[in-house]
């Protein structure tokens, strides 16, 4: 028999990785290394170290780990080219021989780069305006390359709608209960009464959504339970504020992060119960519904599309130029229509600069208005070509209105391609608006630079066929 070993064997030794070197051939007409060469990196990268900066990270050369901003402005700029998440541009950067050479990265040998966690991070910091310049940017210089002609601007309103189930009042109220009871859990190591009142009022709020949903079939009994929901909230509320109190007292870094998560429910509740409580006693929905605890901007805009009379999202102002580069930002849900063609015309004076106007500036009817043709025609727009509304005349010539309706439908084409399935304008998982309208804006850089790359591409190939 085996003696029985009393001790623990001694720890072996980690096997060794197994690294093999694979050379291949890439040829330098491959369309991301022409886009690669044509980028004004300077102008990219000047713009993101001015928003990671702000942001805090160390690309200044103070003490510990340096920001590598060497590696992070292509790295963004790839991910936003092929229109992947972080988890998958990790695994490209892996894989993709061509990706590692727009990267410089095809000395070294090992195929780690970074994680997907570190490359969210260095795109979140960016924010909203740093993905909006860099997208200006972009639209800049296709037009200094002669891909895009800012002679004519086209423009027009859109809804961004996120992945959030119907805007129903009794789960708007759910949600805000779930973010207050995240926040007061993460309190472990404070135990007082409002928290733990707080917990207690969060799980009544659910159990009262349940039964709404489940077990109330008739409109009383709908409606005994969403006031009864109204009163858990304001309850809840009430011991949210005592917790903020509290936390504004002694509380550390994660205490002091709940403490405004709380503060904004509070905010929205503020906001949320008054309209709930309308809503219960006349049927009339509130003027500016809020339709989403996290997303409090996003609202229903009556759209009157074939099939969809209302959407629920963020009202974004989307410009187009010929050659089909786009650029926008998101405006207040209620917007009057007829001033966006200023407003579009204001994004264009950001871009191309602030002496600049378009020879011809298209929109359809619902900016038709005597004012905003003055104002645009005082800018010094050549051609106004707003649909009228009605039987009014046109204020452009016969011919100049077959451009007009021509460039209305590009504008249409332009916006369903951002909210196509490779681009996902829509059905976002983010869920702050913060975070949904960065995301709107890294979909239009995607795009423009897709675009950028085919068009340098094929400039390149007909240059080659002309030669031979």
């Amino acid at each position: 028999m085996k003696k029985q070993k009393d001790f623990m064997p001694e720890s072996a030794a980690a096997p060794a990785p197994c690294l093999k070197l694979v050379s291949i051939y890439v040829s330098d007409d491959h369309p991301l290394l022409q886009l690669k060469r044509r980028l004004n990196w300077e102008a990219i990268k000047a713009v993101m170290v001015k928003h990671w900066r702000k942001a805090g990270k160390n690309v200044d050369g103070g003490p510990g780990l340096p920001w590598p901003v060497e590696l992070y402005a292509p790295l963004l700029v790839l991910m936003s080219v092929k229109t992947l998440h972080s988890r998958e541009m990790e695994k490209d950067l892996e894989e993709n021989v061509v990706s590692r050479l727009f990267l410089d990265l095809e000395d070294q040998l090992s195929p780690h780069v970074r994680d997907h966690s570190n490359i969210a991070r260095a795109q979140e910091t960016l924010g909203v305006e740093g993905g909006r310049e860099v997208n200006e940017l972009i639209v800049g210089q296709a037009t200094e390359l002669g891909f895009g002609q800012p002679e004519i601007l086209s423009s027009d309103t859109t809804v961004q709608a996120p992945a959030i189930g119907y805007p129903h009042e009794a789960g708007i109220l759910n949600g805000v209960a779930q973010r207050v009871y995240r926040g007061l859990v993460k309190l472990k190591e404070q135990s007082t009464q409002a928290i733990e009142s707080g917990k207690e009022k969060a799980k009544e709020s659910f159990k009262t959504v349940k039964e709404y949903h489940l077990f109330a079939k008739t409109q009383e009994q709908k409606d005994e339970l969403l006031n009864q929901l109204v009163e858990q909230t304001q309850q809840l509320m009430a011991d949210s504020r005592e917790v903020i109190k509290q936390v504004g007292r002694t509380g550390g870094r994660v205490a002091q992060s709940v403490g405004l998560k709380l503060q904004q429910m509070v905010e929205v509740s503020g906001a949320l119960l008054p309209q709930i409580l309308q809503w219960l006693q006349t049927r009339v929905v509130a003027t500016g519904k809020i339709l989403h605890a996290g997303i409090t901007r996003a609202r229903a805009i009556v759209k009157n599309k074939a099939g969809k009379r209302v959407e629920f999202g963020l009202k974004w102002l989307i410009n187009r130029i010929e050659g089909g580069y786009v650029f926008g930002r998101e405006v207040e849900a209620r917007a009057d229509e007829r001033a966006m063609p200023s407003e579009a015309l204001k994004d264009y004076q950001r871009v191309f600069g602030a002496e600049a106007a378009p020879k011809l500036m298209v929109y359809d009817r619902g900016g038709s208005a005597p004012k905003t043709i003055a104002e645009l025609k005082q800018q010094e727009v050549e051609k106004v070509g707003i649909q009228p509304r009605g039987k009014a005349k046109w204020c452009v010539a016969e011919e100049d209105q077959i451009e007009v309706r021509s460039q209305r439908g590009k504008t249409e084409g332009v916006i369903g391609t951002l909210k196509s399935r490779k681009y996902n304008f829509n059905g976002r998982q983010e869920r702050s608006n913060i975070t949904l309208i960065a995301a709107g804006q890294r979909v239009m850089v995607c795009l423009n630079l897709n675009k950028l790359m085919r068009d340098i591409a094929g400039k390149a190939k007909q240059a080659k066929v002309a030669t031979i």
